[in-house]
């Protein structure tokens, strides 16, 4: 079995400072943090999975909070605006976790090399697109095997690869694993939320009517809104802003765009409301944001 402290002890070793870091591995990023957070902060994940090797961490959706810690991991199955809390963390016991980047083809592709050995997604008619479910002795053996590799550049991106595969198995034949299964089968709801999700993710800076959205998902508009706000617990429209909101803080922490040129890029015709719903949604104005912010984690 493999031992918690023994992965700690790796992550500690590969990053002795605080920070994320990304890896030859693919689709790995490894995170560290010596301090909790004093609140939560808006971040958006991509389709991932998320494992905390020592401490503790929250993440709000709504009105449900997904707690991951030691003992448990969080999927998500689609890109979801959450507010996110550190809550257990210090320099002699760190927050210490990985991420996996869902790789859509790779999940379709062990989907059907293992449909038959797989519990197949049941027929209720949408799935909400996150859940935490518990770290089993076979992920936790495949993560020791994966963080071995990270320095070893050639290892990682071969072994690495197919480890990161078998991680990936082990979360689809897991407990809930339907969950995340249930999106990459075309005749469900999940699946054609998803791919108008996919869709706004690519056009968000262009005019988008939920008129446009529900026909591109072959629903009526009230069944879209409905099963949207089931996956994402968002409505279509407030979704597309906090994308678009997200996208521009991006742009001026890493790309130095000004609060001006970012809200432009991202669809916004009037500063002022870009102003407005940015203080709303990250609890500051732009300006104060850039000085604050920190690396999301």
């Amino acid at each position: 079995m493999t031992d918690s402290n023994d992965l700690a002890n790796k992550m500690c070793q590969l990053m002795p400072q605080a920070g994320v870091m990304s890896t030859d591995v693919p689709n790995l990023t490894l995170v560290r943090s010596d301090e909790v957070m004093p609140s939560s902060k808006p971040i958006i994940y991509e389709p991932c999975i998320y494992i905390v090797i020592q401490g503790k961490k929250v993440a709000a959706l709504g009105s449900d909070d997904y707690i991951y810690d030691g003992l448990n991991y969080l999927v998500l199955s689609v890109p979801l605006p959450l507010e996110c809390q550190v809550l257990e963390a210090s320099v002699e016991k760190p927050y210490l976790a990985v991420k996996v980047d869902i790789n859509t083809e790779m999940l379709n592709e062990l989907i059907e090399e293992s449909t038959a050995n797989l519990k197949k997604a049941d027929d209720s008619p949408v799935k909400k697109g996150i859940f935490v479910s518990r770290l089993g002795d076979n992920i936790r053996a495949t993560l020791e095997r994966i963080l071995s590799y990270v320095d070893q550049p050639a290892s990682a991106k071969v072994l690495g690869a197919m480890a990161i595969k078998e991680l990936l198995f082990h979360v689809l034949a897991g407990a809930q694993g339907h969950y995340l299964r249930a999106f990459a089968y075309r005749d469900k709801q999940s699946f054609q939320i998803a791919a108008v999700i996919n869709f706004i993710q690519s056009h968000y800076t262009e005019s988008i009517e939920v008129a446009d959205l529900a026909s591109r998902a072959n629903m009526s508009q009230s069944s879209f809104h409905h099963y949207f706000k089931a996956v994402t617990s968002s409505s279509p429209i407030q979704y597309i802003k906090t994308i678009r909101l997200h996208a521009a803080r991006r742009n001026m922490l890493y790309d130095n765009k000004s609060a001006g040129d970012a809200a432009y890029h991202v669809g916004y015709s009037s500063p002022s409301q870009f102003s407005r719903e940015y203080r709303r949604l990250f609890g500051v104005s732009p300006s104060i944001d850039m000085q604050l912010s920190t690396i999301d984690v």
